[in-house]
């Protein structure tokens, strides 16, 4: 056995114990410990506390676990909850998933991690990722507290599906969405089923039957956009979507489009591209989301735009100016907040929060946060919801 592998065992061994309720970080894992959340009374165990507890903020931490063959990693996956106001961690869980499984959404350097909402159910019990299915790719659900896929296909099974290259939680109806691409070359859909019922459950949507779908309201447009792969934020009306748009003439550039159930490839619904004078110059200021229809989150910074969208009326930094290392912003429930990761020049990873009403004023530390002791030194580190 060689170096690398003894160490990805060791790495995948550590995080399986965490799951089965052994210590991330040596101590008991014991909300006695770390806090209790701010709400006083009996500490809870936060091996079994909910990760989706109200006004929490929810951190993935995401690392490879060598297997002896670097293009085809094991990932190992921490998620941990801390409170909003005291900062005090209150819940965590561990996994090693299966090999050949990707969750490019929260193990992906990219853009992708800003659709890391979507590749976790409401409770947190299953992440989505996609696997590696004979000649083809397949979307799959994972239970958070084994590593296993939930309901999968019959292994000896003779069949011909239509190949998958992302996937998303519905955040309301609770649903795995993903995109599929026909083996006989046709146009592409999209896929539905009952994650933990499986495929029994499974409904084919045609670009044209998904147009009326994915058009009916915000969530389950932006659930259909996720399913894509695609990091766009959509209005709260599921009228307009915004793209950080790359071309080789004018690399990076924000964008903005109208929606239509006109049908098109990849999901049914077709994206104009409107013409709004002021975009220029945030070629790195990645959609978040959404406050209302013209007020548009972007990286630290918010746009307000005309209500046609013809152009930008105004702009403001939600933080003060910095050179540190800002991640994408997650909002809060009530919309009136975001909340954000941020490094400085010591290294230390930071969870802040911010007042939306008051667009650059100093934002309020919630914790420095400490990497997991899972045997890597190396981590991706994604926020992934305010609850």
């Amino acid at each position: 056995m060689n170096r690398l592998t003894k160490v990805g065992l060791a790495a995948g061994t550590a995080l399986l114990l965490t799951a089965c309720g052994g210590a991330a970080d040596g101590g008991s894992g014991t909300a006695a410990e770390v806090g209790d959340g701010g709400g006083g009374g009996k500490p809870a165990d936060v091996k079994a506390a909910s990760l989706g507890q109200a006004d929490s903020l929810t951190v993935a931490y995401c690392h490879e676990i060598p297997s002896g063959n670097d293009e085809d990693p094991v990932y190992g996956l921490t998620l941990r909850s801390y409170s909003a106001k005291s900062g005090a961690l209150v819940a965590e869980r561990s996994t090693v998933l299966p090999k050949d499984v990707e969750p490019n959404t929260v193990c992906d350097s990219g853009d992708f991690r800003s659709l890391s909402t979507y590749a976790f159910n409401k409770d947190f019990s299953l992440i989505a990722g996609t696997t590696h299915a004979g000649a083809s790719e397949r979307a799959a659900a994972y239970d958070l507290g084994t590593g296993q896929e939930v309901s999968p296909p019959d292994p000896d099974a003779f069949t011909v599906r239509a190949e998958n290259k992302g996937a998303a939680f519905h955040p309301t109806a609770g649903l795995l969405w993903y995109d599929e691409k026909p083996a006989d070359g046709g146009e592409d859909g999209l896929g539905t089923r009952d994650a933990k019922a499986g495929y029994t459950t499974e409904k084919h949507l045609t670009p044209s039957q998904a147009a009326g779908v994915v058009t009916q309201d915000a969530t389950t447009l932006a659930t259909a956009i996720a399913a894509n792969s695609q990091p766009r934020a959509v209005t709260p009306s599921g009228g307009i979507v915004a793209d950080l748009s790359s071309s080789l003439a004018e690399g990076p550039t924000l964008v903005l489009s109208r929606v239509a159930a006109d049908g098109a490839s990849g999901g049914g619904y077709k994206l104009t591209e409107l013409e709004t004078t002021g975009l220029d110059g945030r070629e790195t200021c990645a959609p978040a989301f959404w406050r209302d229809e013209t007020n548009l989150v972007c990286g630290t910074e918010q746009i307000t735009l005309a209500a046609d969208y013809s152009k930008v009326v105004k702009s403001q930094d939600l933080v003060p100016a910095n050179d540190r290392s800002n991640m994408t912003p997650v909002p809060s429930p009530d919309g009136k907040h975001f909340a954000f990761l941020s490094s400085g020049e010591n290294g230390t990873l930071t969870l802040y929060r911010g007042d939306l009403s008051t667009p650059g004023a100093q934002p309020v530390k919630v914790a420095d946060l400490e990497p997991p002791m899972d045997g890597s030194d190396d981590h991706l580190e994604t926020l992934v919801r305010w609850n």
